[in-house]
């Protein structure tokens, strides 16, 4: 409490912590936030792959029929 001379007494505010403070992320959930990523860029990577042979493979289509004109 913080006390006045010529007031009353007034409690003081409790201290809260500033929650937009950095605060250590521990080396488990860097590890697994890594593994999430790692894990998203393989699916990614993946699905690239294929739309690229799914593109290919409208190429190959088009210069077969163009061929048989």
């Amino acid at each position: 409490m913080t006390t006045h001379p010529e007031r009353v007494a007034s409690p003081q505010s409790p201290t809260v912590p500033d929650s937009r403070e950095e605060r250590p992320i521990s080396t488990t959930v860097q590890a697994l936030r890594v593994a999430v990523l790692e894990c998203q860029v393989a699916a990614l990577e993946q699905q690239l792959e294929a739309e690229r042979e799914r593109r290919q493979a409208v190429v190959d289509r088009y210069e077969r029929l163009l061929a048989e004109r």
